[in-house]
C-alpha cells in the first residue's frame, strides 16, 4: 500500500460510526472500570476513542508520532482521569486494549491490500503512540492525584480537629463536610488517645499517620472498626475510630500509653478527647499495669482527682461498675461490698452467712462481668471509690 491507499482506510474508518463504539465494547468488556460509566462519562469517553482512533490512523498513514498538541491533550485527559477517580492502571490499560482494536480495524479495512511493510509500520505506531500517550497520561495523572490527595489530607485535618475541638461540626454541617470527602463520620466515636510514657521529643505527622495506618488495619470489636481520621494534638496521637480497636500490642512496641473513651455522639467528642488525653497525662503506673488501653473508668477516675474535664462520682460507678448494678447481679455487687469492707473472703463470707467457696465464686463472677479485678490494686481503688460513690446516690 502506498500513503494514498492508506489514507483511503483512514477515511472509511472516519465514515464508519460503528468504529468508535466498537472500541468502547472492547474496552467496557475487558475492563470493570468502565462498564458502569454514567451517561455523560461514557458519552466524553466514547468522544476521546473516536478522536484517539482517529489520531492513531493518522499517525500510521503519516508515519509519526504524537503532536504537542496531542500530548497536552493526554496530559488533560490524565487530569480528568484522576479527577473523577479512574484507577490510572486501568486507564493506561484501556488506550492499550484499544490500540488492539484500532489494529484489528486498519487490518479489516485495509483488506489484501495491507502489505508487510504497512504492518511494520502500523506496529511501529502503536507502539511508539500508545508509549507517548500513557507517558502524558500518567504525568497529568499522577500531578493531579497528588494534589488532591494533599487537598484531602488537609481536609480531613481539618475536620478531625474541628470535631475534637467541637468547631462548626453541626449536624448538617458535618454531613455537608464529610460527604465532600467521601467519608461517613459515624454518631458514635471511640477517641483514642495515645503517646510515649517518657518523652523524649514532640511526636512528629509521621509517627501519628503510622500509628493511625496501624490502628486502621487491626479490627476493633466489629468488622468496620477501620480508622476514620486521625491528628496529631497536644503532643500526642489521636485517632477516631468507629469502634475501640485492639492495639496493645503496638502500644507495648512503641512504649506508649493510651486511653480510649466512646464518645454517644459526635457532640461529645470533645469531652472524650479531653477525658482520654488527661488520662494519658496523668495515670500512675498502677494504672497502666492493670490494663493496656485505659478505658472511660479510669479517665473518669482521674479526671475527678485532677478537676478537668468535669465528671461526677456517679459517672465513675457506672462506668466502673457497668453490669454489676443490674438487679440480677445484685448478690454479686453486695459480694464485693463485703469484700472490701473485710479485706478477706472468709472474713466477707461469714459477715455474709455464705460458704467462703461460694463467696471467691461471686468475687469471680463480678470481676468477669465488670472486668475490674480484686487482685489489681488500681481496679480496687476504683471499685472501692465507686461503691462508696453508690452509697451517697439517693435510691441505691
Amino acid at each position: 500500500m502506498g500513503q494514498p491507499d492508506r489514507a483511503a482506510t483512514l477515511r472509511r474508518l472516519q465514515d464508519d460510526e460503528r468504529v468508535a463504539a466498537r472500541v468502547m465494547a472492547r474496552v467496557e468488556a475487558q475492563i470493570p472500570a468502565y462498564a458502569n460509566l454514567t451517561a455523560t462519562q461514557r458519552q466524553e469517553t466514547h468522544a476521546i476513542a473516536r478522536w484517539a482512533v482517529r489520531r492513531l490512523v493518522e499517525m500510521w498513514v503519516d508515519e509519526t508520532g504524537l503532536s504537542e498538541a496531542d500530548r497536552r491533550r493526554f496530559h488533560g485527559i490524565g487530569v480528568a482521569r484522576a479527577t473523577d477517580g479512574r484507577p490510572l492502571l486501568a486507564v493506561l490499560r484501556a488506550y492499550r486494549v484499544a490500540a488492539v482494536e484500532t489494529a484489528d480495524l486498519i487490518v479489516e479495512a485495509a483488506g489484501e491490500a495491507l502489505s508487510v511493510d504497512d504492518v511494520v509500520a502500523l506496529n511501529r505506531t502503536l507502539l511508539t503512540g500508545v508509549e507517548d500517550l500513557s507517558e502524558a497520561l500518567f504525568a497529568g495523572y499522577t500531578v493531579t492525584a497528588d494534589r488532591l490527595a494533599d487537598d484531602r489530607g488537609r481536609s480531613m485535618s481539618a475536620l478531625t480537629h474541628d470535631l475534637l475541638s467541637g468547631r462548626h461540626v453541626s449536624r448538617d454541617a458535618l454531613r455537608d463536610r464529610s460527604g465532600q470527602l467521601g467519608v461517613v463520620v459515624p454518631e458514635q466515636l471511640s477517641v483514642l488517645v495515645a503517646a510515649p510514657a517518657r518523652p523524649a521529643g514532640p511526636l512528629t505527622e509521621g509517627e501519628v499517620a503510622d500509628f493511625a495506618a496501624v490502628v486502621g488495619d487491626v479490627p476493633g470489636p466489629d468488622p468496620d472498626g477501620r480508622v476514620v481520621m486521625h491528628a496529631r494534638r497536644d503532643g500526642a496521637a489521636v485517632v477516631l475510630t468507629p469502634s475501640t480497636p485492639h492495639v496493645a500490642d503496638d502500644l507495648r512496641f512503641r512504649a506508649w500509653r493510651g486511653c480510649a473513651v466512646v464518645a454517644t455522639g459526635t457532640d461529645q467528642v470533645p469531652r472524650a478527647y479531653r477525658l482520654a488525653l488527661n488520662a494519658v497525662r496523668t495515670a500512675p503506673a498502677e494504672a497502666t499495669a492493670a490494663r493496656d488501653v485505659l478505658g472511660l473508668a479510669d479517665a473518669l477516675y482521674l479526671a475527678l482527682l485532677v478537676g478537668d474535664p468535669p465528671a461526677s462520682a456517679a459517672e465513675l460507678a457506672a462506668a466502673t461498675l457497668g453490669p454489676l448494678l443490674q438487679p440480677r447481679h445484685a448478690h454479686l455487687l453486695e459480694g464485693l461490698r463485703a469484700y472490701l469492707a473485710h479485706g478477706s473472703a472468709t472474713e466477707a463470707a461469714a459477715a455474709l452467712g455464705l460458704h467462703p467457696q461460694t463467696m471467691r465464686h461471686r468475687l469471680r463472677r463480678a470481676a468477669q462481668v465488670s472486668g475490674r479485678s480484686t487482685t489489681s490494686a488500681w481496679d480496687t481503688l476504683l471499685v472501692h471509690t465507686s461503691l462508696m460513690a453508690l452509697e451517697t446516690t439517693p435510691g441505691r
